[in-house]
């Protein structure tokens, strides 16, 4: 028997708020939620430096990101305005603590801290139970703005041709398609594996001599990319036999590539990904042009997380030493991947080189979203 017009329309009824869930706007994360009773809350560093974090992603939302439209977090849909108002609310609690901590002792001011924030803030978790952390920095360097031999390595800002624009990372640096274009920044003291761990890292500082003893510092800032494929030496470097699969530390990937010159295009050609980078006052900015903190910013995959904002909880274990904080989401990158990947912004120079390349392995991360 053939089914009633009446029939099919009831049939179509029941599937409609499948259909009309999702709107223009809207983005659905890939969490659970969890019990934020089995969470013990611990910020290693005390909230240093998480309230300027925070206050620089709601100077953002105030100044017009986007805060139109829902996110749903396990299978519950928010309003996006949650996101500004559980920064609101965790600001609040963190200058609490912080300010407990000055009057009492620290183990009591975090008890009563953990008591707030599992009273008011639900928990999630992304639906791949065990996150992969790794850490980036910012590199100093010493830099010119005009070429000597001593300052011989160019950056160069976007082409404004996309014929050049997707230039490989060979053609620029051995053939030389740029040069004499007027697309340099400045150039630095440093070598080429140097070179390639700056557009690694996505930004960096440099101190410029402008002549007659004057140096000024400013903030090597992201530009733009080639839209080519991106291989991380590490990896090739093993694959071809230079470096074995447990010594590929930054100093072992450098001494090898610079001991031996004949592989250099070689590596150069394989991984024809190339960042072009601007000289800024400021410091680098993440998405929505966010200064990232350091030791409070972190990247994510923005095809899983597209929002700024999102508050998060981390554990992860580093030679030997829990690591415990709060992050905010406020950068991205090419080379993280997937639900359950996050990657630590440690701020700059070499002390901060040290500690992001002593970060990698799994641990637990938790979005934290504000009751209703």
């Amino acid at each position: 028997m053939k089914p009633t017009l009446t029939c099919l329309l009831l049939i179509a009824g029941a599937f409609l708020p499948l259909i009309a869930e999702a709107r223009a706007g809207d983005f659905v994360t890939p969490t659970v939620e969890v019990s934020g009773s089995q969470i013990t809350y611990e910020d290693d560093l005390n909230f240093e430096l998480l309230d300027l974090a925070i206050q620089r992603q709601l100077d953002a939302f105030d100044q017009g990101v986007d805060l139109k439209g829902r996110v749903k977090f396990g299978e519950t849909w928010f309003p996006k305005t949650i996101l500004r108002d559980s920064l609101v609310l965790f600001q609040e609690l963190g200058r609490g603590a912080r300010e407990c901590m000055t009057e009492k002792m620290r183990g009591e001011c975090f008890e009563r801290f953990n008591r707030s924030v599992r009273t008011r803030f639900r928990v999630y978790r992304p639906s791949v139970k065990s996150t992969r952390f790794t850490a980036y920095y910012s590199p100093d360097f010493e830099g010119s703005l005009s070429p000597s031999d001593r300052f011989r390595v160019p950056l160069y800002r976007t082409p404004e041709d996309p014929a050049l624009k997707e230039s490989t990372r060979e053609q620029i640096i051995y053939d030389g398609v740029l040069s004499g274009k007027g697309l340099e920044t400045v150039y630095l003291d440093t070598d080429l594996f140097e070179l390639y761990s700056l557009q690694i890292e996505g930004g960096g500082r440099v101190r410029v001599d402008l002549g007659d003893g004057v140096r000024v510092m400013k903030h090597i800032s992201f530009d733009g990319m080639n839209a080519q494929p991106l291989r991380f030496f590490s990896k090739l470097m093993v694959e071809r036999g230079y470096l074995q699969p447990t010594q590929t530390s930054y100093d072992q990937q450098r001494s090898v590539f610079l001991g031996r010159p004949e592989i250099q295009r070689e590596l150069f050609n394989a991984s024809p990904s190339y960042v072009y980078f601007k000289l800024t006052d400021e410091e680098p900015v993440g998405i929505h042009g966010i200064p990232l903190t350091e030791r409070r910013s972190l990247a994510f995959d923005r095809r899983h997380y597209p929002a700024s904002g999102l508050l998060n909880f981390i554990k992860v274990n580093v030679n030997g030493k829990d690591v415990t904080r709060f992050m905010l989401s406020q950068d991205t990158g090419g080379a993280i991947k997937g639900p359950a990947r996050a990657d630590l912004y440690f701020g700059y120079g070499q002390e901060a080189r040290i500690a992001a390349e002593s970060l990698g392995g799994y641990g637990s991360q938790y979005f934290l979203i504000k009751k209703k």
